[in-house]
């Protein structure tokens, strides 16, 4: 009987996906919050809303707190698709170097890659030091938690396995 409530304990690979989708989420919010704050305080010339609104929508409302906000929430959706890239390729490597050079290809992806798809925006080249170093580091952050939280899921997974099997 109590072998029955541990394995109900032991996460199945389907959970560990939505758990890397609840990452992928969370992991959206904060990093685009933050780099909406530190637009907000001069440390960034971009913000979520550069890349994510203005381009497509030429309202008022855009430069105001609702498009930061409206802006903080679609990047959180988006942020869904590099965590389950990572889930699925990298969430058995229990590294945080992986997850510093996956956000570091984020970063090249969307700054460089991804340009031509915004013509309203400044290219990268075109943009000061301290948007560089800002950007850089908020999709480092984003690539380590996510990168880690994922992978701590996974390895957590196996271990409760093993002990379970230990256990029978």
């Amino acid at each position: 009987m109590e072998n029955d409530n541990k394995s109900a304990q032991i996460p199945s690979t389907g959970t560990l996906f939505v758990r890397a989708l609840v990452i992928g989420l969370v992991g959206g919010f904060i990093w685009s919050a933050l780099l909406a704050v530190s637009y907000y305080f001069n440390f960034s010339e971009i913000s979520p809303k550069t890349y994510l609104l203005k381009p497509w929508v030429q309202e008022g409302w855009v430069d105001r707190f609702s498009g930061h906000v409206i802006a903080i929430i679609i990047a959180s959706i988006l942020s869904l698709v590099p965590a389950v890239i990572y889930h699925m390729i990298f969430r058995k490597i229990d590294s945080m170097w992986v997850g510093v050079g996956y956000g570091i290809v984020l970063w090249t992806i969307v700054f460089f890659l991804l340009q031509p798809i915004f013509p309203y925006t400044k290219r990268m080249l075109e943009l000061d030091a301290n948007t560089w170093i800002t950007t850089l580091c908020v999709f480092i952050l984003y690539g380590l938690f996510v990168g880690y939280s994922i992978s701590y899921d996974y390895h957590e997974m196996q271990i409760r396995s093993l002990e379970q099997k230990t256990e029978s």
